[in-house]
């Protein structure tokens, strides 16, 4: 059957802020029939992991960082391969009291506790060719009571290195080369790349078919916590 990638998870536990994430994988199986289903981990400085889990029929089953082979402070992606056809999203909150979402939890913030997701459905296809509108980091507490920062994620799930060209279309245009190794995750912190306070466009094109997601994370400016952040799967084609 087909193959789900859910390329945007990163695993934070902040034992002396609190800050944290907890990331899920939601698999729904709509059949008469079980689903046997592969999670293969993908990392960016280690070898790919695979774990089997068993979705029953007519099941949307649950699972999280509790249950998969991965540690706090590891971004990582997720292959989904199942035996039937299956739908996957992916859920992942952050929140200031140490992943403990219980009405007596505990916080180090004077501002309470406070809580915050992004959800987004799988990539079911590779690609060449990834193209993301809307692209812009701010910075300037003079202009805007909030920082906004971005990040591209790429995976390589095939043999051979890619070799990816970010082609960020704004007044003038600049280009960025990544190389993103077999079998790993590549991940860009745009806000060392473009130019701040500024829309752009990118257009990523690889020499091998990959998986791209887009991330933006919004801070207020006086404090540490997260307000927002969301995650959105590129377009793979013009129409």
């Amino acid at each position: 059957m087909g193959k789900h990638y859910l390329i945007d998870y990163e695993y934070l536990v902040d034992e002396k802020s609190l800050h944290a994430t907890m990331g899920h994988l939601l698999v729904f199986n709509p059949s008469q029939d079980d689903a046997d289903v592969r999670l293969t981990f993908y990392f960016e400085e280690e070898p790919p992991k695979s774990i089997q889990v068993s979705v029953p029929a007519g099941v949307s089953k649950e699972t999280n960082y509790a249950n998969w082979p991965v540690q706090p402070g590891m971004r990582f992606a997720l292959e989904v391969d199942s035996t039937i056809p299956v739908a996957c999203q992916s859920t992942v909150g952050w929140n200031n009291s140490g992943n403990d979402y219980s009405p007596t939890a505990a916080t180090r913030s004077p501002h309470g506790v406070r809580e915050t997701a992004k959800s987004y459905m799988s990539i079911t296809k590779l690609a060449k060719d990834w193209y993301l509108p809307d692209g812009i980091v701010i910075d300037g507490v003079d202009m805007c009571y909030i920082r906004e920062s971005e990040w591209a994620v790429m995976l390589n799930p095939g043999e051979q290195t890619a070799n990816v060209t970010m082609n960020m279309c704004m007044a003038t245009r600049q280009r960025h080369v990544v190389q993103v190794p077999a079998k790993r995750l590549g991940v860009v912190y745009m806000d060392d790349v473009v130019k701040r306070n500024a829309h752009y466009g990118v257009h990523f094109h690889s020499n091998s078919p990959i998986a791209v997601q887009w991330l933006r994370a919004v801070n207020w400016y006086d404090k540490p916590e997260l307000m927002a952040f969301w995650s959105v799967a590129p377009a793979t084609e013009l129409v």
